[in-house]
């Protein structure tokens, strides 16, 4: 499945270019209504950028339950009360926020707790992931032993999905949703050296580290959500890229050498806001044709999983070993 679109004018301080948008899903979205429908959508990192964007969306179809977990309190207030104004039905809408943090095991598993307890009986429809651990061509480690940017990026996003699902948690037929860098590989990735360590010591430059953590973020979140789909075919697991958003807090100068220009330069070209992104995600989950296409590009194009995913062995290595991380219930 491949949205369509049209074109738009896009200007920048240095050159107008045309570029494809996706009309489809637009318009697509003008004809879907959750009102009524009993639908309860979940957004981890819904305080900000396009996890909150992505809340918006669902509040303006008229989902009668959203719950938005985040660090911020005051800004979970703030975009609850965005929902309810957007909301069809702001008197009948059940907002909710819950505050947790995503650094370590022992707050992951709190979390969803605390989601799951939110959730209640009824269950969750749509779990959408958006907690940001982008890589720092550094290592900060957690109490757990791991990079804290990666345990937040990949570890409490396997920790979620795994446990809700083991519990009961979603709802018949749920979708769980992550979105970030989808479909590179880190060719030779170790589940032993999951926070590069050994490579650091090698003497890599920012920019390559930079690179090397961005390519393992991806190869291990197709992993496990390649897994989720074969473990658990009753629910379907997407891995999304989101390609350049710019959000409130995005900061091009949190990237090293290079790149930092790239992507400022890549910005003004091509980048979108949270709110036009948005539109994306919510269709497939809401209105795109049913199919078996679980990895998708920043345009919502089908994709495949990256090379290092592919393999089997690496697959079920990085299970055994996050599964070890999350502990048993």
């Amino acid at each position: 499945m491949a949205v369509q679109g049209g074109l738009r004018s896009v200007k920048s301080p240095f050159v107008t270019i045309t570029v494809f948008l996706t009309h489809l899903p637009q318009k697509a979205l003008q004809k879907v209504s959750l009102i009524g429908k009993h639908k309860t959508a979940v957004i981890v990192g819904g305080t900000l950028g396009i996890g909150a964007a992505i809340a918006r969306c669902f509040a303006k179809l008229g989902c009668s339950r959203i719950v938005i977990f985040g660090r911020n309190e005051a800004r979970g207030a703030a975009v609850l009360e965005d929902l309810r104004l957007l909301s069809p039905t702001p008197t009948d809408i059940k907002l909710e926020f819950v505050k947790g943090d995503l650094s370590d095991s022992h707050s992951m598993r709190a979390a969803a707790d605390a989601l799951q307890k939110a959730a209640g009986e009824a269950g969750i429809d749509y779990l959408i992931m958006c907690q940001k651990g982008l890589p720092t061509a550094t290592i900060n480690e957690n109490v757990d032993g791991y990079d804290t940017a990666f345990a937040i990026q990949c570890i409490s996003r396997f920790t979620i999905a795994y446990l809700l699902t083991k519990r009961g948690a979603f709802a018949s037929g749920a979708s769980v949703m992550s979105i970030a860098a989808q479909g590179q590989s880190l060719d030779g990735l170790s589940v032993d050296d999951l926070s590069l360590a050994r490579r650091l010591a090698t003497g890599l430059s920012s920019t390559t580290m930079f690179l090397e953590q961005s390519k393992r973020d991806s190869s291990v979140l197709d992993a496990f959500h390649e897994e989720l789909n074969i473990r658990h075919p009753q629910y379907r697991y997407f891995h999304l890229s989101p390609g350049l958003v710019s959000s409130e807090q995005f900061d091009v100068n949190k990237f090293p050498g290079f790149i930092k220009y790239a992507v400022w330069f890549g910005q003004r070209l091509i980048g979108t806001t949270p709110d036009q992104y948005a539109v994306l995600p919510v269709y497939l989950l809401t209105a795109a044709p049913v199919t078996a296409d679980r990895y998708f590009d920043s345009k919502l194009n089908p994709t495949r999983i990256g090379k290092w995913a592919t393999d089997a062995r690496n697959r079920e290595a990085l299970w055994e070993k996050l599964v070890g991380i999350v502990g048993n219930d």
